[in-house]
């Protein structure tokens, strides 16, 4: 079996970015089903889980950096032309833990699934 740290290190870093390029830049009129708070959450759980999934152990830190990065965010939008909003926040850090969630979920399925006999 293959050690799936750098795959989920760049599927996380390569999301980082989009997410970075969507939420810094001027806000652009689009209609999309779900509204703001759910896109927060859907992000960050997107960011949350490939890591978890691959190193269960580093959960805590990467949560913690995700959740730095959703502040800075936030704390960034007023220079960009958008709002800040303490909501949007707690949307990510609800995001980050149904990722980091799901992703030590997948990872515990993975595991026990690669010791069953064939």
């Amino acid at each position: 079996m293959t050690d799936p740290l750098y795959p989920a290190l760049a599927a996380t870093l390569a999301l980082a970015a989009i997410t970075a390029g969507l939420t810094l830049t001027p806000a652009v009129s689009v209609v999309a089903p779900g509204g703001d708070k759910l896109h927060h959450l859907l992000a960050f759980a997107a960011l949350a889980l490939p890591m978890a999934w691959a190193r269960p152990r580093w959960i805590l830190p990467v949560g913690l950096a995700l959740a730095a990065f959703g502040g800075m965010i936030e704390i960034l939008q007023p220079y960009v032309g958008r709002g800040r909003e303490q909501a949007d926040w707690i949307a990510d850090l609800f995001g980050i833990a149904f990722g980091s969630g799901l992703g030590l979920l997948l990872s515990g399925l993975s595991r026990r699934r690669s010791r069953l006999p064939d």
